[in-house]
């Protein structure tokens, strides 16, 4: 038997974007396009029709945002028809992205992106992981990077809030980066620092929590709660 199959299904207000997963990104074998969502058909029967495992929802206007809201409740309950969830927002559309985040969504790309780069976003976020696309954190109204991680866990790092290990404010900030799927040089553009500065906060962080690899990094920070931006 082959490998199995990420299968995408779209939410969508115009063809363009379902058009552009179906001929751009979903001609590679690992992946097919099964269908866009019927407007006659409700979000539960929409994803026990197409049996996605990833479905991207598309963000042109602010009621858009509900829908994803009400997709994103079908996603955490759903037991029988598991899937994982991505905004796709429009250049026109950008003011909304600080919507996006607080509303609790923690992987959007821009329906502009190119192939490659939405190809990856489904790639992790089929497997489990969060994907942020550097088009849209460069367009987040505050791009300082401890504003952005204190709206994602809802508190600010603090010396009174260390975690396990006793690491600084900045060893968890970069972990929690690294585990988010930034690169050193991305990180580093944005903290301000140099790379081999980025890389020594990043290594003795990972020492202190006995983390060899990302994937150990993501795991932990799954278990920590990095990634659970929604606050009730």
């Amino acid at each position: 038997m082959g490998t199995k199959r990420i299968r995408v299904s779209v939410v969508c207000t115009s063809g363009e974007l379902s058009e552009k997963i179906r001929s751009g990104v979903c001609i590679d074998h690992g992946m097919c396009f099964v269908d866009a969502k019927r407007a006659s058909e409700s979000l539960h029967e929409f994803v026990a029709r197409t049996l996605p495992a990833v479905v991207i929802c598309e963000i042109a206007t602010s009621a858009d945002i509900g829908i994803g809201n009400a997709l994103r409740r079908v996603a955490s309950t759903e037991a029988e028809y598991p899937f994982n969830l991505i905004y796709a927002v429009s250049h026109s559309s950008v003011n909304l992205i600080q919507d996006v985040y607080v509303d609790g969504v923690s992987s959007v790309i821009f329906t502009s992106d190119d192939g490659k780069d939405i190809y990856t976003a489904i790639s992790r976020v089929a497997a489990g992981q969060h994907h942020i696309s550097p088009a849209v954190f460069r367009c987040l109204p505050d791009l300082h990077i401890r504003s952005f991680y204190s709206l994602l866990n809802g508190a600010t790092l603090t010396p009174s809030r260390l975690p396990e290990g006793s690491l600084s404010a900045r060893e968890e900030l970069v972990l929690k980066l690294i585990a988010y799927g930034f690169s050193t040089k991305e990180i580093a553009a944005e903290m301000r620092l140099s790379t081999k500065t980025v890389e020594t906060y990043k290594s003795r962080g990972s020492d202190k929590l006995s983390l060899s690899t990302r994937a150990s990094i993501v795991k932990y920070g799954a278990l920590r709660g990095w990634f659970n931006i929604y606050q009730h």
